[in-house]
């Protein structure tokens, strides 16, 4: 079967409370020719019942069960593989988030005006419990990374949404860094600012300011999945930071002065995006 233009996977476990609002907003997208998958993982609530009866109603859409509970990595790897096997662009949906209307349609629309990018992302509109919202943008001075290091200007954090992991990829190019970084920090926890950050610091990433994914604030996940002890935050740590450092063989040569930079630009993300503190403020 030919590749279509565009896929979306749903990595899904136990989200029946919001997974019909997060596919009714994909199938509410003014660009329209898009296949949808809803990869399930077993969940033990009504997910696939909602999942099969929403199928039922948009041909666009199907369910796929795994047979067995994957780990959150491991459903999002296969989400990986599934969404760049079906299509040429692809992205990934939290069950439980949203987007503007145009999201699909202005990502796909940069990467075709830009053939050199391999992500398309746009701001983030955060949404606390609260019901209020701020606005996530990335910081210019990381963009024209690669340029910009060559002649020394590192900055001193990567500032970038983590969201940017929703965001739209292009299959041929995009999977292999996804799948070379999915599993280096071990666990789920910052594991999107991570992923995300080759593509950033490569120049690969096309910003569209006109498009908004919504992220709903409140899950958790640092308290299900962040370390627990200080040698674990420490070596989580470690890992971000080199893990992040090692990107700068992929970068042209330059100054020392550049490189010490790049490990401070490392090391000061490695802490903003884990929020571990060691010895209360280090």
């Amino acid at each position: 079967m030919a590749k279509s233009k565009v896929a979306i996977v749903f990595p899904v476990y136990n989200g029946a409370k919001t997974l019909e609002r997060s596919l009714q907003c994909i199938a509410a997208q003014d660009y329209a020719d898009f296949r949808a998958f809803i990869l399930e993982n077993v969940s033990t609530d009504g997910t696939v019942e909602i999942a099969k009866r929403f199928c039922s109603t948009d041909p666009r859409f199907s369910l796929i069960s795994n047979d067995v509970h994957l780990s959150a990595l491991d459903n999002f790897a296969k989400a990986v593989k599934i969404g760049s096997a079906a299509a040429e662009f692809f992205c990934l949906r939290a069950c439980d988030d949203m987007s503007s209307e145009n999201y699909l349609s202005s990502l796909m629309g940069a990467l075709e005006n830009d053939r050199s990018k391999l992500l398309a992302a746009g701001s983030t509109t955060l949404i606390s419990p609260a019901g209020t919202s701020r606005i996530k943008r990335p910081s210019p001075d990381i963009f024209d990374f690669r340029g910009r290091f060559t002649k020394g200007i590192v900055p001193r954090n990567l500032t970038f949404p983590a969201e940017w992991i929703y965001g739209l990829f292009r299959s041929d190019g995009a999977e292999e860094i996804l799948n070379a970084r999915w599993y280096e920090l071990g666990n789920p926890w910052c594991f999107a600012s991570y992923v995300v950050s080759e593509f950033v610091v490569r120049d690969l990433v096309a910003y569209v300011d006109d498009t908004s994914y919504h992220f709903y604030e409140g899950s958790g996940s640092d308290k299900k999945f962040g370390a627990k002890t200080f040698r674990e935050r420490f070596s989580q740590r470690m890992i971000y930071t080199f893990g992040c450092y090692k990107l700068i063989q992929k970068l042209p040569p330059s100054s020392v002065l550049a490189r010490v930079k790049f490990l401070r630009m490392c090391w000061n993300d490695a802490r903003r995006k884990t929020r571990y503190k060691l010895f209360w403020i280090f």
